[in-house]
């Protein structure tokens, strides 16, 4: 943590959140910033602004709701599918511990899926799409 912390993209890494900050969170994300760009703004790292989005955006949203579509909440998000059960059913358990498990939380490291994997590189390329889009427009207007 002292590493992170001594690296100026990261100085805010393992500090208290403030209520400011998750505002400007839920815009950001809302303005469909990347997870890697927020953390810039935030002087965090990329992994924290998921776990926040997770536990501040989605987690409250889904919380009572037995019917979700995780895999669905994990493309809109850009979250891997495991790694937002995971983290949701933690945050279960931390709300209500007497609430038992949707899923068997991971032992020690995430591996994606290949449906995981398929869906992020589907997303790449449409973001790449919309950038070559913009790209062209910009050279039109020249």
């Amino acid at each position: 943590m002292l590493k992170i912390k001594s690296v100026e993209e990261t100085t805010n890494a393992g500090k208290k959140w403030t209520i400011e900050e998750d505002n400007k969170l839920a815009q950001e994300f809302t303005d469909n910033k990347t997870y890697e760009e927020i953390a810039l703004e935030h002087k965090r790292t990329p992994y924290s602004i998921k776990l926040r989005v997770i536990s501040r955006i989605i987690f409250p949203k889904i919380k009572d709701d037995i019917d979700v579509d995780m895999e669905q909440i994990a493309f809109d998000y850009n979250i891997y599918t495991k790694e937002l059960i995971y983290n949701i059913n933690k945050l279960k358990m931390k709300d209500d511990p007497k609430q038992k498990l949707t899923q068997k939380p991971k032992q020690k490291e995430y591996e994606p899926t290949n449906k995981d994997i398929l869906d992020y590189l589907q997303k790449l390329d449409k973001k790449i799409d919309e950038i070559n889009s913009k790209l062209d427009n910009l050279e039109y207007l020249r």
